[in-house]
């Protein structure tokens, strides 16, 4: 580094070396003279030339010296110049990051008092405060890198915060947790701050409240309802898919619209706010299924008959109605259907109220008329033998035998006939039965069959039932007559009922050791009149079973029969169980089918 001095140094050192070189060349030019001319000049000429010149060379070498001196102080100083400068500079450096380190800790309280992360250009985390190690955990931020650290942030977006300075305030995650994030940069030193609050019960209040809003939007999307939301004088704020449909406009035809053009016939001959109109019907309690004569008018004009819901509600501050529409024109056709059918029913009720009187006729002429007949030829049969007495012929006897066995028959398949068609006409006087008080009352009707026959009835554990006590008396009637009849030669009948239940059912089983039933015949048992024997084996008409049946499915429940040909047979009867006093009235379970039912 050049200075004022050290240039006028060399100034003068170019002068003083000038002068040399001028006395230098003088001197040689006069030992050339001295050469040519030896008389010329005499000795003391030539020590004086001598001295003055050495003189000049003295003083150049001392000047020489001396500016070297300077130069190399010169240079010193230069060079502590230079060192001086850096040091400057660094210190300037320094003093910049304090500031910027100063105004960022001054900025901290007043930005968030929560959770602050400082991080390099590069996205890497170098400082966190002890809020951000609590809500965001040490493991996740120490040497931890800002991308991975916020969902969404990108390298773009650090990118935009150093050379803009800050980036815009932003929701982000944070594993279950919700901030709103603040990233600021200065660029003295380069270095970004985080600054994040939470507000995760906000965002999740926010988030159930979209939610809500989704789900209820997907709800009216799919109602088959019209769905219509009513604003400030009548303007349509909202409308469904369903109301489009319904009334043929489409949604950006109907949102803006006013309700009357779908709804006219409400305000006709009514002015004023039309949304206060339809407040007034939901306050006055006018709202529901209107009478059918009121309608909605579709696109095309025509007038579609409608139910009408309204609701009024109050959100920021605005009054609001939600119409609630059906469209009722296929109801009302089911309900003219409906209509129509009960007019057909009654129709057949009358007639089937005929037939059963005509029924009813039929069986008191079965019951008094076809068999008064019988019984005169039973008399006249009766008298004809007391008269001839003795002296009647054989064959005679056994014809008039006959005739009086033929009309006992056909007066005993009357009677059953009449029964049979008598079952489902009397009505059920249902009671709480004692089954063993039933079942002793049967036995004392039937020992006279039971003494003829030898055979004996067991009554074991006995169920309390729900029903008619006639008629159940009458089905353990027929089995038990049944159990007594049809036994094996030699071995005396033995009938064992017995019982248990089970939820809502008494299930009773009526077991023989007689004859038994091939298997190919079991679906034919309950048949009216089907006789697997002959009358001159077994007596009887073949309807008792089937009035058994009768019997059991009118009191709700269901039988069904298992045999061994040769060992006997049982009968598994499902009735209704009598229920506690204290249970609540029930209806009556459907009976699951047994196998063999029919």
């Amino acid at each position: 580094m050049d200075t004022p001095r050290a240039a006028t140094l060399r100034s003068r050192m170019r002068w003083v070396t000038a002068f040399a070189l001028g006395s230098a060349l003088a001197f040689a030019v006069t030992v050339a003279v001295s050469a040519a001319a030896p008389g010329i000049a005499g000795w003391s000429t030539w020590a004086a030339l001598l001295g003055f010149v050495s003189l000049v060379l003295l003083v150049f070498l001392l000047v020489n010296r001396r500016l070297r001196s300077i130069e190399a102080e010169v240079k010193r100083r230069a060079q502590d110049t230079r060192n001086t400068g850096v040091r400057l500079k660094e210190q300037i450096v320094l003093r910049q990051q304090a500031e910027a380190l100063a105004r960022e800790e001054s900025l901290s309280p007043q930005l968030s008092p929560g959770p602050i992360v400082h991080f390099n250009r590069q996205g890497k985390i170098t400082r966190f405060n002890e809020a951000a190690m609590t809500a965001l955990g040490a493991e996740r931020l120490d040497g931890g890198s800002l991308l991975e650290l916020l969902q969404g942030l990108t390298d773009a977006d650090l990118d935009r915060c150093f050379r803009l300075g800050r980036l815009p305030a932003r929701e982000l995650p944070v594993g279950d947790n919700w901030y709103v994030v603040h990233l600021r940069a200065v660029n003295q030193p380069e270095m970004g701050i985080l600054y994040a609050t939470e507000i995760t019960d906000f965002k999740r209040a926010q988030l159930e409240v979209q939610a809500t809003e989704a789900r209820t939007r997907a709800i009216l999307d799919g109602a088959n309802d019209g769905v219509v939301i009513v604003v400030h004088g009548g303007t349509i704020q909202a409308a469904n898919p369903a109301a489009s449909r319904m009334f043929g406009w489409g949604f950006e035809e109907l949102v803006g619209n006013n309700v009357q053009l779908i709804l006219p016939e409400l305000f006709e001959g009514k002015e004023g706010d039309r949304l206060q109109i339809l407040a007034a019907h939901a306050r006055k309690r006018r709202t529901g299924p209107l009478e059918p004569r009121f309608h909605g008018r579709h696109r095309d004009g025509h007038q579609l008959p409608i139910s009408l819901s309204i609701s009024v509600y109050e959100s920021g501050g605005v009054t609001r109605v939600s119409c609630f529409i059906r469209d009722i024109s296929e109801r009302l056709e089911a309900e003219q259907a409906i209509s129509l059918q009960s007019r057909q029913l009654q129709e057949q009720n009358r007639k089937l109220a005929a037939a059963i009187a005509e029924l009813d006729e039929f069986n008191y002429v079965a019951s008094h008329d076809l068999q008064e007949p019988l019984r005169t030829v039973s008399t006249y049969c009766g008298l004809l033998q007391r008269d001839l007495g003795p002296d009647i012929p054989v064959r005679a006897r056994e014809d008039m035998e006959a005739i009086l066995d033929a009309s006992l028959r056909m007066q005993r398949l009357i009677r059953d006939l009449l029964e049979y068609s008598r079952i489902d006409h009397k009505e059920l006087r249902l009671a709480d039965l004692d089954l063993r008080r039933v079942l002793l009352r049967v036995e004392a009707d039937l020992r006279s069959q039971r003494d003829q026959s030898g055979g004996e009835l067991v009554l074991g554990n006995l169920p309390l039932v729900r029903g008619d006590e006639m008629q159940l008396g009458r089905l353990f009637q027929n089995l038990i007559s049944n159990g007594l009849k049809f036994h094996r030669h030699g071995e005396k009948p033995r009938v064992t009922i017995e019982g248990e239940t089970d939820g809502h059912w008494a299930l009773v089983t009526v077991q023989d050791n007689g004859i038994g039933i091939e298997a190919e015949f079991l679906d034919q048992v309950f048949q009216p009149f089907k006789r697997l024997h002959s009358a001159a084996s077994y007596e009887g008409s073949g309807i008792g079973l089937s009035v058994c049946r009768k019997i059991v499915h009118r009191h709700g429940g269901s039988i069904a029969v298992a045999s061994v040909p040769g060992q006997g047979t049982r009968f598994m009867i499902r009735l209704v169980a009598a229920q506690p006093a204290t249970a609540a009235v029930q209806p009556a379970p459907q009976a699951p089918q047994a196998h063999g039912e029919t």
